[in-house]
């Protein structure tokens, strides 16, 4: 699926093709482990994390619609072999400072 990121709008314009976009990542022979997330600093979340790459996967303003695309795709993946979220749910930790990311951290396999 090609969708130019990161998307805007409502949550309910974006969740499905998110939803989508996440699949393929779940799927890719080449991703060990991702991790979903909320900041409103990629760089310094990449960084955090160790990750291999931080994608955007979402932009907002508001701080509520962040949360809901966030809690939503988690929701989503949670069980998923390659997630590495453990909380079933969004929030916490972040700068309400706009602008707010919905992002997936990635590691690579080796």
């Amino acid at each position: 699926m090609t969708i130019s990121l990161p998307l805007t709008g409502r949550p309910k314009q974006v969740i499905f093709k998110l939803k989508k976009f996440i699949e393929e990542i779940d799927d890719d022979d080449d991703v060990d482990t991702y991790y979903l997330g909320r900041t409103n600093d990629p760089e310094a979340r990449q960084s955090e994390h160790g990750a291999n790459e931080l994608v955007e996967l979402y932009q907002t303003d508001s701080v509520d619609n962040a949360i809901e695309v966030e809690e939503a795709i988690i929701q989503i993946f949670i069980g998923h072999d390659k997630c590495d979220n453990e909380a079933d749910h969004g929030g916490g930790g972040v700068s309400d400072d706009p602008p707010q990311f919905v992002y997936v951290a990635l590691w690579f396999a080796e």
